[in-house]
């Protein structure tokens, strides 16, 4: 019988909400909590910086006044404005997915293209060595890195990860609509250069996109799905780091993963 990991389809919510949820669930992979995919959305439109990325003053303040929420990933890579699109998000041991950077990213893109070719949605990943963050690139959708999801000779999909005492957190972005022009412009991002579900004329919603991807993850991966939600550690991490994300979102995170997995023996 496959293996099971956990399923969480979370509906939308806040820039820190969906980062400290996501480091939550790398501090429950360290500690040997098991495997997780979840998919989930935002609230509005939201800026998610990579982790080393600088944002200075004034675009901050620009997209303050645009109604942009700024908040900094875990994970490296450049920014995504997030608001339109479906993110997923997988955390795990190391030892339950294949070894290295490269091969993670790969096997989720095989699950990704998958799940976009029963949409009808032709994806292919970009040739070139491992994905590593593109220097001085701004913005993660301006250019491809190696094994990315493109269409129609433009990025569809953007991932990062982030490897930490064994255990793996990728999450990514799967662009439903495209941004809007004034959201776009007040984030520092660069105009066509990405595509999105609409653009390529599919009208599937989100919701048949989460069941899509749900059905290619659990091929690619041989493992069956079940139905969870955050244990009661998960839930204090992902709240403590929502409030430090919410008290200054464009600091680095701090993540301490002995710290953090300490934290989850209450939900255990």
């Amino acid at each position: 019988m496959p293996r099971a990991w956990r399923l969480l389809v979370d509906g939308e919510a806040s820039g820190p909400w969906n980062m400290g949820v996501d480091e939550a669930l790398l501090a429950s992979a360290i500690a040997g909590g098991g495997s997780t995919l979840r998919l989930y959305r935002w609230n509005g439109p939201w800026l998610s910086l990579g982790y080393a990325q600088h944002l200075g003053a004034e675009r901050l303040a620009a997209c303050g006044e645009a109604g942009v929420g700024v908040v900094r990933r875990l994970t490296g890579g450049g920014a995504v404005l997030h608001g339109g699109d479906l993110t997923y998000a997988i955390a795990a041991p190391e030892a339950v997915l294949p070894p290295g950077l490269r091969a993670t990213y790969q096997l989720a893109g095989a699950a990704l293209r998958s799940a976009l070719l029963a949409l009808g949605i032709e994806a292919r990943p970009t040739p070139g060595v491992a994905p590593a963050p593109r220097r001085g690139a701004f913005d993660c959708f301006s250019e491809p890195a190696g094994d990315e999801l493109c269409a129609e000779g433009r990025k569809l999909v953007g991932s990062a990860q982030r490897r930490a005492r064994g255990g793996v957190l990728q999450h990514g972005s799967i662009r439903v609509y495209p941004d809007p022009a004034p959201l776009r412009a007040a984030a520092g991002l660069d105009a066509g250069v990405a595509t999105s579900l609409r653009e390529l004329a599919c009208e599937h919603s989100r919701k048949t996109l989460a069941e899509a991807c749900v059905a290619a993850f659990s091929r690619v991966l041989e493992v069956r799905f079940e139905s969870g939600s955050l244990e009661v550690g998960e839930e204090r991490i992902a709240r403590e780091r929502a409030v430090s994300h919410r008290g200054d979102p464009i600091a680095v995170p701090i993540f301490a993963p002995r710290e953090a997995s300490r934290g989850l023996s209450g939900g255990r």
